[in-house]
């Protein structure tokens, strides 16, 4: 299987990009990034706002799937909230980043600057000293949920709206020669309308999507988590992210879509490369399970792809997304109905599937299962509650 994907005109021997988190600030933890396996890294944003520069303010609370705090092995299904650590001056990240590129260069990885800057001139100072430095590509990270400590327009505030984003990735693309990402934030009435305003002004790439701005609670000791607000996401994001990477992908702008947000294993990578997306970060897994969890993301993405029969992992692009139904042509859904394995639901004495069935097709007479086909809908809560796996769906 051939897992290297192209982006933009910049080769990565796979598609898996280490997201930007706290992992590429240590020696050491960067270096166990770029011998894991990763097609790419994308370095801790570079930034002016003092507030989010504070050495203390990285604060992490991972809770399971009832929202208790997580202790020992990771669960499955996670909810990751946090406050990252803090961001880097750029004059700090120039005192290691030339170390990191030929290092990076060395493996094979291909390593990404990132910038969140408060103040238009920093973005456009910032992306041509990182050009200078040679980075082969920039991410403008228009997500940070942080973004109020900047005491201006940082992160979402700017990703909300289309002429702020434009005004400041048009001036980066004016400045710089290498490509341009912008990572784009959930917290907008429609994605879909900054990334088409985007690629109106020539801008080539977007990151779906960063994370968004969330609170947990303490009930009995009646203390919000980490404080206050903080960012939040996990693997209950992987939904909302896909349904953006398709629509955009959909839209027919061209754009280059790097997937984000959500994706855990290697099955994910493969359903954001089905929807549209041409790489596909992950950060939250990585920095929970380590970077060995990698091998397996890679494993798993491969068999997947070959699984279809695909040689090249850069064919699973797009295969689900013009299969979408959506809301405009509702009336392509194929009609569906339910068929019941009467002998196991005369067995059954709860017959919980005539009290969830909320259009009255389904009744009980003397233990006796019926079912009114006029009535059905094909809706399919019936096959999701039965406890005897007796319900299977057929298209009419």
């Amino acid at each position: 299987m051939d897992l290297s994907t192209e982006f933009c005109g910049v080769r990565f021997q796979n598609p898996v990009v280490a997201a930007s988190t706290d992992m590429s600030r240590a020696a050491a933890r960067f270096e166990e990034l770029l011998n894991s396996g990763v097609g790419g890294i994308i370095t801790k944003s570079v930034t002016d706002a003092a507030a989010l520069q504070a050495k203390g303010i990285a604060r992490f609370d991972i809770r399971d799937q009832d929202q208790k705090p997580v202790s020992g092995e990771i669960p499955k299904n996670y909810t990751f909230f946090s406050r990252g650590g803090s961001m880097v001056s750029m004059e700090r990240f120039e005192e290691y980043a030339g170390d990191q590129l030929e290092q990076a260069r060395e493996r094979g990885v291909v390593l990404i600057g990132s910038i969140s800057a408060a103040k238009k001139e920093n973005w456009v100072a910032y992306a041509k000293r990182m050009e200078a430095m040679g980075f082969p590509m920039l991410e403008l990270n228009f997500g940070n949920p942080h973004g109020e400590a900047a005491g201006g327009k940082l992160g979402f505030l700017l990703g909300q709206s289309e002429e702020l984003c434009c005004d400041i990735v048009g001036a980066v693309m004016q400045a710089v020669g290498i490509p341009v990402i912008v990572k784009l934030t959930p917290q907008v009435a429609d994605m879909t309308a900054i990334a088409g305003a985007l690629a109106k002004i020539g801008a080539k790439a977007v990151t779906v999507m960063h994370r968004y701005q969330g609170l947990v609670v303490d009930a009995e000791t009646e203390e919000p988590s980490l404080g206050g607000f903080a960012a939040i996401g996990g693997p209950w994001m992987k939904p909302i992210a896909l349904a953006n990477i398709a629509k955009i992908y959909r839209g027919g702008n061209g754009l280059s879509i790097c997937g984000g947000n959500g994706a855990d294993t290697g099955r994910d990578v493969a359903e954001y490369m089905m929807c549209g997306a041409s790489l596909v970060q992950i950060g939250s897994t990585l920095m929970l399970r380590g970077p060995e969890a990698v091998s397996g993301i890679l494993s798993e993405l491969a068999e997947t792809a070959e699984g279809k029969g695909l040689k090249r992992v850069d064919e699973l692009r797009g295969r689900i997304a013009d299969k979408i139904v959506t809301y405009k042509n509702l009336g392509e859904l194929p009609a569906r109905e339910s068929h019941m394995d009467l002998e196991q639901c005369e067995a059954c004495e709860e017959k919980i599937c005539v009290r969830r069935c909320y259009f009255g097709a389904l009744s009980a007479e003397n233990g006796r299962l019926e079912k009114d086909g006029e009535l059905c809908t094909g809706c399919g809560m019936c096959r999701h509650v039965c406890p005897k796996g007796a319900v299977t769906l057929s298209y009419i």
